[in-house]
């Protein structure tokens, strides 16, 4: 079979017209509707099975893995084309393992593990929720025990430089700052590899 007879026959299960979107999802995804499926690299058959997923304007789209083949820029073409059904109307359930496209992608999370959801938030949440990463260049050196407290973890001194993770009343971590002679800082929010790696260590 040739690409355009794979999608016409799925589109054949549909109550509506689809050459005209069939089309579109070609022309954005770059997808030779001539080509024999046999003869297509495993990025362009990734490219007809989005194409076979969108044609028919679907209310729900669930998406596993969907950008595993895709070359950056096919992958960016993509998320703009799923921004767009959203807005639309469209809900999109998207599952991966790179947490960036969750990131980028996503509005709110569900972090699964052994096949039980740990927890579902917005991703906003998350980060508003979770740890913020401190780092600190002292004047003249700072012992590792001096951010001991409730809140802090993953205490790292390396020279003058001291990082670790905190969350919790951001005020007594203020106060502990305030007695040193610091050249810089820097306050991180985490990201999402970052968030998802605390829930399974909180978990174990």
């Amino acid at each position: 079979m040739k690409v355009i007879d794979l999608l016409k026959y799925s589109a054949s299960f549909y109550k509506k017209d689809c050459t005209k979107r069939i089309k579109e999802l070609a022309e954005i995804m770059e997808l030779d509707l001539t080509k024999k499926i046999d003869d297509l690299s495993l990025g362009n058959k990734k490219k007809v099975g989005i194409v076979q997923g969108l044609l028919h304007e679907p209310r729900l789209i669930i998406l596993d893995e969907p950008t595993s083949g895709l070359d950056p820029l096919m992958q960016q073409k993509f998320f703009d084309l799923l921004e767009a059904e959203n807005k639309k109307g469209a809900t999109i359930l998207f599952s991966s393992h790179i947490l960036s496209e969750v990131q980028r992608l996503c509005d709110r999370v569900a972090i699964i593990k052994d096949g039980r959801i740990v927890t579902v938030e917005k991703i906003s949440t998350l980060k508003e929720n979770t740890y913020k990463k401190f780092r600190i260049e002292t004047e003249g050196g700072i012992e590792k025990g001096y951010f001991n407290i409730v809140g802090v973890n993953q205490i790292e001194v390396d020279g003058n430089t001291i990082s670790f993770l905190f969350r919790g009343n951001i005020n007594p971590i203020m106060k502990l700052i305030a007695g040193i002679k610091i050249v810089n800082i820097w306050v991180e929010e985490p990201d999402l590899e970052e968030i998802f790696m605390h829930y399974y260590e909180k978990e174990d």
